[in-house]
């Protein structure tokens, strides 16, 4: 029912510590929900999911469909080549089948993410995305993190990268004498 609305949700890490992310919902799957906003695109799973509210001044829309507009070719298409017609499109696969984390993971499959566990936080290259595992491979080594180990997954952009990788490398080249 939230789909395309803004959303504050606050997922948990550990027993004590919370993370609060804030975004319109662009996808939600069986398992878990899509994050995003003018920068990011975060996968929360269900099981991480301590709350989520709507933030004070943000409409609640009442009917989900409100914002799809559906033409006569589409309906048509729909009716007569339902699988060729929703197997083309992604937003329409996202509708009619609930996606796993696993599924809309794999279609990601290059994009440099930072991945988020209890305990520790990854940064690669996503690999692959199976049902018990994803795997993140950085410029060393690749990490197989469990899927139910993880709390949220988040896109990193060019920036994000450069600025990760700068900040890593300057204390290394200052120290050098």
């Amino acid at each position: 029912m939230k789909r395309h609305q803004q959303v504050v949700v606050n997922s948990a890490l550990d027993e004590g510590e919370l993370i609060t992310t804030e975004g319109k919902v662009a996808a939600i799957g069986r398992d878990f929900v899509m994050l995003t906003d003018i920068r990011k695109r975060i996968w929360i799973p269900y099981a991480a999911i301590d709350s989520a509210t709507i933030p004070y001044g943000f409409p609640t829309y009442s009917n989900p469909h409100q914002n799809h507009i559906y033409d006569n070719q589409l309906r048509q298409k729909l009716i007569l080549n339902f699988g060729e017609t929703v197997s083309c499109r992604e937003e329409l696969v996202r509708q009619f089948f609930e996606e796993t984390f696993h599924t809309n993971l794999s279609s990601w499959k290059g994009t440099w993410v930072q991945t988020r566990t209890a305990d520790r936080s990854y940064v690669g290259r996503l690999e692959k995305a199976t049902k018990k595992a994803c795997t993140i491979r950085s410029f060393r080594s690749g990490r197989l993190i469990p899927m139910d180990d993880l709390r949220f997954v988040e896109v990193l952009s060019g920036t994000d990268l450069l600025k990760r990788f700068a900040g890593q490398l300057m204390p290394k080249v200052f120290k050098r004498k």
